[in-house]
């Protein structure tokens, strides 16, 4: 009777509520006649979500190439997530075709859109770190396909723009992730030696030009299998030369796990 009581008052006060890790404001989570939360979702209890934003976050599951994860033509044109369990093998973009991605394999939660666009910029732009565990439970849902890797490491930054942004987006998301797994965190794995223009608005080809040869990484990954973490995937050049430099020092297998995929290469 008397904790019944407690948590009655509890709500009445707000002293039961939870604060939404997009939107932020308060919000009594939804549960049974106890109180018991049911926002068990992709954000679980490390990034609650208020119920309208809930609905903002779901990931995608259309279709898409199985390499570097475009979604199709159909899927782009008529703008709906057809729901897959899994990538068709036989459904490979022209791209991919024509040019195979280093990577093992790749996935990643949702379309680059939306409030999980917003969210990305957020955090990369205005620096809103209390993002990181949001999107590192958005990575965590995302990684169910894949198998367990022997540690995680971030797409790194050239140190001179590091100095000047002050911490690395990509990193974030694999701290976060990290705890929401205990998986090891290897950031010396992989160093980037080779810095340029910025990515955006450059073209494919120029994307390509632009990361090669940007990545040295240690001999310690030799052997390893590594899940490596980015926010956001465009045409997959920086990840592509992420992934050969740690193919080049030995890494037993290299996935690419990230937690938004743009609609379309350009």
């Amino acid at each position: 009777m008397i904790p019944g009581l407690l948590r009655r008052w509890g709500h009445i006060l707000g002293l039961s509520q939870t604060r939404c890790a997009h939107c932020l404001r308060p919000f009594l989570p939804a549960g049974d006649a106890l109180g018991a939360s049911a926002n068990d979702d992709v954000a679980g209890a490390a990034a609650p979500l208020c119920p309208a934003c809930r609905t903002l976050f779901s990931p995608y599951r259309g279709p898409r190439c199985p390499r570097c994860g475009l979604p199709t033509a159909e899927a782009r044109a008529s703008g709906q997530a057809v729901a897959l369990s899994r990538p068709d093998p036989e459904s490979r973009c022209g791209r991919c075709l024509n040019d195979d991605p280093p990577w093992d394999s790749l996935a990643y939660y949702g379309l680059y859109c939306d409030a999980l666009r917003d969210a990305l910029l957020r955090l990369k732009f205005d620096g809103e770190l209390s993002l990181a565990p949001l999107l590192g439970a958005c990575l965590l849902e995302a990684s169910r396909c894949l198998p367990s890797p022997d540690a995680l490491l971030a797409v790194p930054q050239h140190p001179a723009h590091l100095r000047r942004r002050g911490f690395n987006q990509a990193h974030e998301l694999a701290k976060a992730l990290h705890c929401l797994t205990g998986l090891p965190l290897r950031p010396e794995l992989l160093r980037r030696t080779k810095t340029g223009p910025p990515q955006a608005g450059l073209s494919a080809t120029l994307r390509r030009r632009n990361v090669l040869d940007s990545f040295q990484a240690a001999p310690q990954a030799h052997g390893l299998r590594l899940w490596l973490i980015d926010d956001v995937m465009t045409t997959g050049s920086t990840l592509a030369a992420a992934c050969l430099a740690l193919r080049s020092a030995g890494a037993q297998q290299v996935r690419a796990l990230f937690v938004a995929r743009t609609p379309r290469h350009g």
